[in-house]
């Protein structure tokens, strides 16, 4: 950052980050790229429980598998300039958290009052069907 000195490209020490910061910045960055991403999947999801196989296949392009997430090696102590980040994404992730946990609920009470029913979930066995009748 340039001082007031008459523009003579002296740069101010005090803000600007050492190199080590710049590149821990950088890969916290990358990290919360990625954990964003996985936020936004999560909403998605919770939008569209079926994703891609809700729709008619598309020639013959078929969803990748999703992956496992690794936790990502840590690159030190998050730095005051990914602060704000970090905790809008935390806010986020409990957000979507809770609306997966209500979405979880939801579908164990709906098992719940099918499984109440006679006959659901029991073994079968013969079955007539009348067609002429």
């Amino acid at each position: 950052m340039e001082t007031g000195l008459g523009g003579a490209g002296i740069q101010d020490s005090e803000s600007t980050p050492p190199p080590h910061t710049d590149t821990a910045l950088a890969a916290w960055n990358a990290i919360l790229d990625v954990l964003e991403m996985a936020v936004g999947a999560a909403e998605r999801t919770l939008k569209d429980p079926l994703g891609p196989l809700s729709v008619a296949p598309q020639s013959g392009v078929e969803p990748l598998p999703e992956k496992r997430w690794q936790p990502p090696v840590s690159p030190g102590p998050l730095p005051a300039g990914a602060r704000r980040r970090a905790l809008a994404l935390s806010a986020a992730q409990e957000r979507v958290a809770r609306k997966l946990e209500e979405a979880r609920m939801d579908v164990a009470r709906q098992l719940h009052a099918v499984s109440s029913v006679p006959g659901v979930g029991d073994p079968s066995g013969a079955i007539y069907l009348d067609v002429n009748g």
